[in-house]
Order: structure tokens, then C-alpha cells, then sequence
């Protein structure tokens, strides 16, 4: 696709895609080496840049800068300024993350070899390539099917993948399947929730409480996700085999399935709130 903001079906494909914090992190060391100099004007001018193409994607105010008579600028601009590098890569959702990190190489303000490299490394299915022909950044958004399997005994695969394969286990009318998705869904977004390396070879009833601290979901929420979690193991055909059918209906496997999706989606927006109110 010529880049000129995500097609639907890209966003659609994105809306339940992660990129970690530690992928976040990588980026906002990236850009905040990038805006370094001894000029401390030439940095400034260099930061405010970076932080205007993520304000106009979020359609936030744009920040002129303003000097003083000498040319200047206040230190107070510069302290904001800092503070803002480390903010922009964790403002954003994947889907604006996607089409900031795209205007940024566009731009020639990112190197589009280094971002691909962090976002693969993450896992992440966005790749993006400057068509020199046209002078135009590409952004690839690699489908669900091309996405190489991986072993849920060790890791996680994405929750866009999770969410996919639960989606197919309701179609399929496999609703004990449904439940151990939406359990296995909950599981990958507590840890990258938790954000810590120690627990991504833990079941989420070892590092819940961890989870629930850590967490911006209701408490009730977080009793149910937790419940959801505890069903799988006892549910047949669910986290086990069984000779016993399955106790889960269609109604209850559309709900949990919609629900699983809908948390998601708030978790991940009230996962950094202190940032948000900025």
C-alpha cells in the first residue's frame, strides 16, 4: 500500500496486535539518541520535531516553539522536551504507533532497516520498506496465516493471533476451545501487562496477585479474568482431555468471546493512565 494512513483492513488486522514495552523502549532510545547534540537549540528543535509527528497523528495541539530575543529558548522548554521523548512511544495505540513510526522514516527521521529490526524481534507483524521508485514509505501488515506458529508450552504468540484462533473455535462451534483461547488471551496480556521477562514461563495463576497490582482493570474485572483462567482448568476438552462433554454453551462461548476482546481493548488503554492524562 502507498503510505498514506492505514487501510481498514490493516487496522482491523492491528486492533488486537501488541507491541511490548520493551519494543517501546527500544524505539524511545532510538529517537532520544537520535535528537542528541552538543547544540542544545539544534536538540531542542530536533525533539520538538519528533514530538509534533506524534501529536498531529493523535490529533493533539502542535507545539511551536517560541525563542526569546536572542534566539533562545527557555529551560523549562527544554525540561518539557525531555520529558516528552520519553513519553511519545508509550503514548500511542499499535494502530498509531504504526502510522507515527511510518511518517518518522518517511520523513528520514527513523531508519527504516533499524525499526524493522526491533518490531521483528518483538514479534510484531508490521514491516515496513522505502520504495525509492516513488520516494514512499510501505507499510506491510504480514496476515494472521503467514505468521509462523509458536509453541504455547514456552511462549506466547501474539494476541492478535490468540483472538484469531478463538474466533475460529466459535465458528467451528468448539466452544471448550473458546474457552482455553480467551484464558490463554488473558494470560499473554497479564504478562505484558507485568512486563517483566520472570514470569513469561509462569501459568497466570502463579503471578495473578502480581498482575492484579499491576493492573488498571476493575477489581471485578480481574475476579472474572481470573475465574475465566481457573474454568480452563477444570472445563473438559478445555485445558485437558476428557470423556466428559462439554459444559459450555454457544450463548456463553459468544459472551466470553466478546468479553475477551473488550478487556483487552480497555486494558490496553488503561495500562500507562499517568501517561494518558498528558
Amino acid at each position: 500500500m502507498e503510505f498514506l494512513g492505514l487501510k481498514e483492513i490493516d487496522v482491523e488486522r492491528l486492533q488486537f496486535e501488541v507491541i511490548s514495552d520493551k519494543a517501546r523502549l527500544k524505539l524511545t532510545r532510538r529517537i532520544r539518541s537520535l535528537s542528541n547534540s552538543e547544540d542544545n537549540n539544534l536538540q531542542l528543535l530536533r525533539q520538538n520535531r519528533f514530538v509534533n509527528i506524534v501529536n498531529n497523528v493523535l490529533g493533539k495541539p502542535i507545539y511551536v516553539l517560541e525563542s526569546d530575543d536572542m534566539g533562545d529558548y527557555q529551560m523549562a522548554e527544554h525540561a518539557w522536551h525531555i520529558g516528552q521523548i520519553e513519553l511519545i512511544m508509550r503514548l500511542p495505540n499499535t494502530v498509531e504507533l504504526v502510522e507515527i513510526l511510518a511518517d518518522m522514516i518517511q520523513e528520514r527521521m527513523l531508519d527504516v532497516e533499524v525499526i524493522n529490526e526491533i518490531l521483528n524481534n518483538d514479534g510484531c507483524s508490521v514491516e515496513f520498506e522505502m520504495d525509492s521508485h516513488r520516494d514512499t514509505v510501505l507499510v506491510h501488515v504480514i496476515p494472521i496465516e503467514q505468521i509462523d506458529e509458536i509453541e504455547d508450552s514456552t511462549e506466547h504468540p501474539n494476541i492478535r493471533k490468540l483472538i484469531k484462533r478463538m474466533d475460529n473455535a466459535l465458528a467451528n462451534e468448539d466452544y471448550s476451545g473458546v474457552l482455553h483461547t480467551s484464558a490463554s488471551v488473558f494470560e499473554t496480556l497479564a504478562k505484558d501487562v507485568f512486563g517483566s521477562s520472570s514470569v513469561q514461563n509462569q501459568s497466570l495463576g502463579a503471578f495473578f496477585n502480581g498482575y492484579r497490582n499491576r493492573s488498571n482493570l476493575p477489581s471485578s474485572v480481574l475476579d472474572y479474568i481470573l475465574e475465566i483462567y481457573n474454568r480452563r482448568n477444570v472445563e473438559p476438552l478445555a485445558g485437558h482431555g476428557s470423556t466428559l462433554p462439554s459444559s459450555i454453551n454457544r450463548d456463553e462461548a459468544v459472551v466470553l468471546g466478546e468479553m475477551t476482546k473488550t478487556f483487552v481493548r480497555i486494558e490496553r488503554k488503561l495500562a500507562m493512565p499517568q501517561v494518558n492524562n498528558i
